[in-house]
């Protein structure tokens, strides 16, 4: 019986051997594999195993991706170099290739700016790694992190459309944009042109009209004449339908803007702020440097010194069932005060602190209103109690110019973001012992314990060669 079942396997195993011999295997295996080639060619499967599904789309990602039909274009500027820039191509990848997964119409396209230095320069390039994501004519600027939550937001400004213009106000006495004088604001115009923000100028702002979902930001760029009351009916009209404001304030009743201030509750002080400090340096005391910012908003990261001249002190009370949430952004004067009686004429005089008339100090000198609107996106209003801020004078100084341009930027960015959740590594998580002694005994395994036993195996072995 063994021997008929050992004789049949035999001949099973011979047989398989000649079939496996056949002259249409090879040819075969040969066509199988290139059929193989052509599936993996015209067909992309990819799973995602891991625990927490770290490597796959949130759901908010995906909504964002199908609201976006046609071509998206990503150009990434990053070298060849083994280290760095290797290194960016890699995250970048990683990162484009979910969504690519997911939209079948995004495309990528790797730039070494040491190769088209000429192309970097039109695209003004400034960071090695930087990403320029284009939609519709549209485009967006993105650099590291390399996150799913930073690529999505990127992508949901790009779906809601161009920007609205910022819409400076002029006739007035306000900084003209194409002046280059120490009073003009040519600086702020080139910055904002170069950030791709467009800017228009009117003297007649109460006469422009613009679709409800496009308002334009308006920007109030310190009037030295008082506004007709047309003009201040428009700018409030502007803020009922939902529009963005920028205001330099000099003296809200000077601007004949006490009633757009009381509106808005705020309470913009008459006098300026000084700051005594200034003393010891022979500085004016109403010259103010700071770097008190709040950590929200546009002065959220931001650290360099910034200087005011002649701002005026700018106070929102909390007020019942207030649709705006308030954001003070910058203070100065610690040691100072909002002073009714200082004279710019005497800028050395010390008058003294009056508690009736005074505001004591630090005084909030950039302050931000915020409040969402139905559809979603946020209406912005923000002040600065310095008049002549966005001047060439004033821009070229330490930080101004990086703080006015991260400003309006944010005002006119009004778009809703998406905060992701991070996915925990969980298998990278290592639970510890939590008494005392069992970490030591640990701890002291892994960095004496373990040396001392390799060097007992070495040594053993080395002993049993010997001896043999």
């Amino acid at each position: 019986m063994a021997n008929s079942q050992s004789s049949k396997l035999s001949k099973s195993w011979q047989s398989l051997t000649l079939a496996w011999q056949h002259r249409l295997v090879v040819p075969g295996l040969l066509l199988v594999t290139l059929a193989l080639g052509a599936f993996a060619w015209h067909f992309n499967i990819i799973t995602d195993h891991t625990s927490n599904r770290r490597n796959t789309l949130s759901k908010a990602s995906i909504e964002v991706l199908q609201a976006l039909p046609g071509t998206i274009e990503i150009s990434a500027f990053c070298s060849n170099s083994p280290y760095k820039g290797r290194y960016f191509r890699k995250s970048i990848l990683a990162m484009v290739q979910r969504y690519q997964h997911m939209h079948h119409d995004m495309h990528l396209q790797f730039i070494d700016p040491s190769i088209s230095p000429r192309l970097a320069r039109e695209q003004q390039v400034k960071k090695e790694g930087e990403m320029i994501i284009r939609y519709r004519g549209q485009q967006k600027r993105m650099y590291l992190p390399y996150t799913e939550e930073a690529l999505t937001n990127v992508l949901l400004q790009l779906q809601h459309g161009e920007r609205a213009p910022l819409l400076f106000s002029t006739g007035l006495g306000e900084t003209a944009l194409d002046s280059e004088a120490a009073n003009g604001a040519s600086q702020l115009a080139e910055a904002m042109r170069s950030a791709g923000l467009q800017v228009i100028s009117s003297a007649g702002f109460e006469r422009y009209s613009s679709p409800h979902e496009n308002l334009p930001t308006l920007v109030l760029a310190g009037a030295k004449q008082p506004y007709s009351p047309t003009q201040v009916n428009a700018i409030k009209t502007h803020i009922s339908k939902g529009g963005n404001l920028v205001w330099l304030v000099d003296d809200a009743t000077t601007q004949g803007l006490g009633a757009l201030a009381e509106s808005l509750g705020l309470n913009i002080s008459k006098g300026m702020v000084i700051d005594p400090a200034n003393r010891q340096y022979d500085i004016p005391l109403h010259a103010l440097s700071t770097q008190r910012y709040s950590s929200q908003g546009p002065t959220q990261e931001f650290s360099l010194r910034t200087f005011f001249d002649q701002a005026h002190a700018i106070v929102r009370y909390r007020q019942p069932e207030d649709p705006w949430r308030t954001l003070p952004l910058v203070a100065a004067a610690e040691s100072g005060w909002a002073s009714a009686s200082y004279r710019i004429e005497q800028p050395e005089k010390l008058p003294a602190f009056n508690a009736q008339t005074d505001v004591q100090g630090p005084a909030t000198i950039v302050l931000a209103l915020e409040k969402t609107r139905p559809s979603g996106e946020f209406q912005r209003i923000m002040v600065i109690g310095s008049a002549g801020f966005f001047s060439n004078k004033q821009q070229q100084r330490g930080g101004n110019l990086a703080l006015t341009m991260q400003s309006l930027q944010w005002v006119v960015n009004n778009q809703p973001s998406i905060s992701l959740p991070v996915a925990p590594l969980r298998d990278s998580i290592i639970l510890l012992p939590s008494q005392q002694t069992w970490l030591m005994l640990l701890f002291n395994s892994f960095q004496f314990g373990l040396p001392a036993l390799l060097f007992l195996a070495g040594w053993h072995r080395w002993r049993r060669k010997n001896q043999h």
